[in-house]
């Protein structure tokens, strides 16, 4: 590795799938670390040779090399260097074995990954996602739509709209998604006659529920999402 440098602590971060990268950043820098992203194995060891490395954050199955060959070879030449498995299928028992991986998080639980973290660095506890704006009781319906997807057609999906913010809004849909991923949401609230059709990541996903952020909205569309906001703070 590089000689390290001043400044946030630098995690390399190794995902097959972009949008993990994508919500991996955006996590990783909502609590100071700074998130260097690899698509595979074989650029993973590349950018270890380039960078100072506080940690690696690597999923199990990729082609070529999966994550647990990428952690073998990591911990060969950098003994030290604190390696924590994020996966959707929990790897063979010697993946968690000492001196192998540090820790081990299962997919869709970015909060939990972010609190591994910080433990295996020895950081102290970070404040976790802070919401910047009132939210609002509604319910009305939405579409939503993966852009980043290969359907055949035009495939959306129906869901009910439960509360509504400048920064994000929340509801449920009968769709597997992954937070960080981008997706397309259309909808109209009672209170006002006005259609949005916004873009976000999603923030969480569990049982009964998802949360997404509203990303790179035009000047128009923050103008008449405070419309609507503004309708059902005063209904």
């Amino acid at each position: 590795m590089a000689p390290s440098t001043a400044g946030p602590k630098t995690v390399l971060c190794v995902d097959d799938t972009p949008y993990v990268l994508q919500m991996l950043d955006m996590f990783l820098t909502a609590v100071g670390y700074r998130a260097i992203p690899a698509s595979n194995g074989r650029e993973a060891l590349e950018l270890a040779t380039s960078f100072s490395l506080d940690a690696v954050i690597v999923d199990y199955e990729m082609p070529e090399l999966n994550g647990l060959e990428v952690a073998q070879i990591l911990k060969r030449e950098y003994p030290q260097l604190p390696i924590l498995m994020y996966s959707a299928r929990h790897p063979q028992t010697e993946a968690s074995a000492p001196g192998i991986v540090d820790a081990y998080v299962e997919k869709e639980h970015p909060q939990a990954l972010v609190m591994a973290l910080a433990r295996v660095l020895n950081d102290p506890v970070p404040v976790l996602v802070r919401r910047r704006f009132p939210r609002f009781a509604t319910s009305s319906s939405f579409t939503l739509r993966f852009p980043d997807r290969d359907f055949d057609g035009d495939t959306a999906f129906e869901g009910t709209l439960r509360d509504l913010a400048e920064g994000g809004c929340g509801g449920q849909v009968d769709a597997q998604m992954v937070p960080g991923e981008l997706v397309s949401l259309a909808f109209g609230v009672p209170e006002c006659e006005i259609m949005l059709e916004l873009r976000a990541r999603v923030r969480y996903q569990n049982a009964d529920s998802h949360g997404f952020e509203f990303v790179d909205l035009t000047t128009a569309q923050q103008k008449e999402l405070q419309r609507c906001l503004h309708a059902i703070a005063a209904a």
